[in-house]
């Protein structure tokens, strides 16, 4: 076994030169404690799951994930590829194990979560060759609230977080062992990357070429020579032809539009959320303040890390360079991505959270050195008080971010009874009839209601039977409501069922109306009766039949 272990793992002797070996073959304290804290943290995480009511976003992964675990790829080619397919391919392995639901989507991001631990450890330790900061660095980057947010729901981020991390890992081994193997896993890793988020195909390799600059000149330049042979100079004039052909197809299909689109990570309208800062600060206060209550990662933690690229700037060790251009690159790119959201730039936390902890180890092997040279009683007892300061900022910035996390759990908690609501319609409905979803939220939409309905029944596709007015997140866009247009619609589809979600008795988004009001309105109409409701207020869902005679 140890002898296979040591063929497979990219820790090996090669040659003459000495390489670390298998990270965790033989654990030490700081291992044990690594493992100690990954376990309470998938605790924690799985505990707190179930406390989120379906998103709009993790939907798209749950329909993915339900198709390709029935085998219907082309299907989900056809109908749910905005994304790559990455995470809706293990939430389709998930669905095989434990079958279709949202927990099982969501343990995927839990299990990726926990994984990004021990790679940001593995990485921490190689880069400064420290486990007690590279344990620290792995704490730290736990306990940010948005990557606690991400790791319970079913989305992108940490999978997105495993494998660009891990692509990191192996390129810097790369380059500071210049073992093929580890550059064969580093383009492993990037393609599955790739497949995960469109955006790290110009992120990873922006990267790695200028990574190769800096620090392998003359392997780069040997490359680039050979990139003006013959051979290579076909094969890349065959590829530009070939990508000239695809790119006039797409275009002439419309297909590029909807590329674009999804490069771009949303419409037009989602744009609008971008301009709240300076596009050039944009990340930077994006990072630690959502609103007054989401902190994707916590004020005092975040100027520790902000402080360590500081620190890293004026130190200019290796590690502090290849963090910094893996910073810098992302946040470029992003920045230039029309379309900003904090969780786009999560793929740049692991930097921070290493940048804070190596900010922390340095200060207090400083203080260390400080205290126990021998010098005036004056300065151990200002190294002494220095160090019961860092002790005390590093305490209040981790209780500062459990607090963080606290609010923002307990402000998504909302026990929407979208799976009752949709089962109990489900069971009256025939085939040739529909049902509307009715001013649709982040909480409730056609989407949630159809996948529910497909994990009963494979037989039907619930995306023609579930229809949605106004179309657009009335909790997002400035969407026009009319009940006219809404009759209309209901009398053209065969419409049996109208579900309202009762959104907390607040108003939509840029609107005068509040889900009251919109009870209301179809009240008044005389062809709309309350059938039935489910949960509690301010979270039930109303389920109105439809009368379709004229």
């Amino acid at each position: 076994m140890e002898a296979l272990i040591e063929n497979i793992h990219p820790f090996l002797h090669q040659g003459d030169q000495q390489l670390p070996r298998f990270p965790f073959k033989q654990l030490d304290r700081w291992q044990i404690c690594l493992f100690i804290a990954a376990l309470a943290y998938s605790g924690i995480l799985l505990a707190i799951m179930p406390a989120n009511s379906l998103m709009w976003d993790e939907v798209t992964h749950l329909h993915g994930g339900l198709l390709l675990s029935r085998g219907q790829a082309v299907t989900w080619a056809l109908t749910n590829s905005f994304y790559p397919p990455a995470f809706d391919v293990f939430a389709a392995l998930s669905f095989l194990v434990f079958g279709p639901s949202v927990w099982a989507a969501r343990v995927v991001s839990v299990v990726f979560a926990v994984l990004s631990l021990f790679v940001i450890y593995e990485l921490a330790n190689l880069l400064y060759n420290s486990k007690k900061a590279a344990l620290v660095a792995s704490v730290l980057f736990a306990v940010m609230p948005g990557i606690v947010w991400v790791s319970k729901m079913a989305m992108i981020e940490t999978l997105l977080i495993f494998t660009v991390s891990l692509a990191m890992l192996f390129f810097f081994r790369w380059l500071k062992y210049s073992r093929e193997k580890d550059r064969v896993l580093f383009v492993a890793t990037f393609v599955l990357g790739v497949l995960v988020k469109y955006q790290v195909i110009v992120i990873v390799p922006l990267i790695a070429v200028l990574g190769t600059y800096f620090w392998k000149k003359d392997y780069f330049r040997s490359e680039l020579k050979k990139w003006f042979t013959l051979p290579r100079v076909a094969i890349v004039a065959t590829a530009l032809f070939a990508a000239t052909v695809i790119g006039y197809v797409l275009l002439s299909s419309k297909t590029l539009d909807f590329l674009i689109y999804a490069f771009g990570v949303g419409s037009e309208q989602k744009a609008t959320y971008s301009t709240r800062y300076p596009i050039p600060i944009f990340y930077f206060a994006e990072m630690t303040w959502v609103t007054e209550l989401f902190h994707p990662i916590s004020l005092l933690l975040y100027l520790a890390g902000l402080a360590g690229l500081g620190l890293m700037i004026y130190r200019r060790k290796t590690g502090d360079k290849f963090l910094l251009l893996w910073f810098t690159v992302t946040y470029v790119v992003f920045t230039l991505v029309s379309n900003r959201e904090w969780r786009y730039m999560t793929v740049a936390f692991p930097v921070l959270a290493i940048a804070a902890s190596s900010l922390i180890a340095a200060c207090w092997t400083k203080l260390q050195e400080i205290s126990n040279k021998p010098t005036s009683n004056l300065s151990k007892w200002s190294a002494r008080a220095g160090t019961v300061v860092l002790v005390a900022f590093v305490v209040s910035g981790g209780l500062l971010s459990a607090v963080d996390t606290y609010i923002w759990v307990c402000h998504d908690r909302a026990e929407v009874p979208v799976e009752q609501a949709s089962l109990y319609v489900g069971q009256k409905l025939s085939e040739n009839q529909t049902l509307v979803v009715v001013a649709a939220v982040n909480h409730f939409s056609k989407y949630m209601v159809s996948f529910y309905l497909s994990t009963k029944d494979a037989t039907r596709d619930f995306n023609q039977t579930c229809l949605q007015y106004p179309a657009s997140a009335m909790d997002t866009f400035a969407s026009a409501f009319n009940v006219s247009e809404l009759v209309s619609l209901c009398q053209e589809s065969g419409t049996r069922y109208v579900l309202l979600y009762e959104y907390g008795g607040l108003r939509y988004f840029e609107s005068s109306l509040s889900a009251p009001q919109v009870y209301d309105l179809l009240d008044t109409t005389e062809k709309f009766s309350l059938e039935a409701s489910f949960g509690v207020e301010p979270h039930r869902i109303f389920v109105f039949s439809f009368d379709n005679t004229a």
